[in-house]
């Protein structure tokens, strides 16, 4: 299971959307190798609110 401090939220501009495969810019939550775990998310409140999401329900497993 991955730590807190492993996710992180990340805006992916659109001139960036090749450098992680993705096709819609916004934030993501990405892991420390720079894989997208979540996303995308339209504003850094909401990728937080679901980083955190994530981590509890990892807590509760």
């Amino acid at each position: 299971m991955r730590t807190p401090k492993d996710l992180m939220a990340v805006h992916v501009p659109r001139e960036d959307l090749g450098d992680y495969n993705l096709s819609e810019a916004g934030w993501y939550a990405m892991d420390d190798g720079g894989h997208v775990i979540l996303g995308p998310f339209e504003s850094l409140p909401l990728c937080d609110r679901a980083i955190r999401d994530r981590l509890e329900q990892q807590k509760e497993i």
